[in-house]
């Protein structure tokens, strides 16, 4: 795996079959726009009303000086497909080192394993990273994919609060 460098340079993280991109901030509006980079192919359904919430998160973090790069939105590349979906980190790590994520795959590519690879890989990067001790997430309770998702990523459950079921992922000394 890769990270952003000095020069700001986006993150790209690779597995078997997926690599995940870190989207550049500078890019947020033309997504939003529904306009794919240069060279990129999007999935039919992309991108999805997830997607555009996490951008506009995004772009709030962005707005309040919050943001730092790494800790974005990252576009799910699926080999031969195109991007199929993101995975998104809700803020930069907070002051105890924790970060949340979220994750979509648009509707064609579920049920493929996609979400619990590229939530792994994301998952594994930010554990790296200096200061980060926990990554965390959240599923609705009528959502028992999502759930899967996340214990097939290694994600234990903590409990639940807000109408959300909690899970958390820590580094390991």
């Amino acid at each position: 795996m890769t990270s952003s460098d000095a020069s700001g340079t986006p993150n790209t993280l690779a597995t078997a079959r997926l690599a995940l991109r870190e989207l550049p901030p500078a890019a947020i509006r033309s997504v939003l726009a529904g306009r794919p980079g240069t060279g990129d192919r999007w999935a039919e359904g992309y991108p999805s009303g997830e997607t555009l919430g996490a951008l506009l998160r995004v772009s709030r973090m962005l707005l309040a000086d919050a943001y730092r790069p790494g800790f974005g939105l990252y576009q799910i590349a699926l080999r031969g497909d195109g991007i199929v979906g993101d995975v998104v980190f809700h803020t930069a790590p907070d002051d105890s080192g924790s970060v949340e994520i979220g994750y979509a795959v648009v509707e064609p590519h579920r049920g493929r394993g996609i979400a619990t690879e590229a939530v792994r890989a994301l998952a594994a990067w930010a554990l790296e990273q200096p200061g980060v001790t926990a990554v965390r997430a959240e599923t609705e309770p009528g959502n028992p994919a999502s759930r899967r998702v996340l214990h097939k990523a290694g994600f234990r459950d903590a409990g639940a609060g807000g109408g959300m079921l909690h899970h958390v992922l820590t580094r390991v000394s």
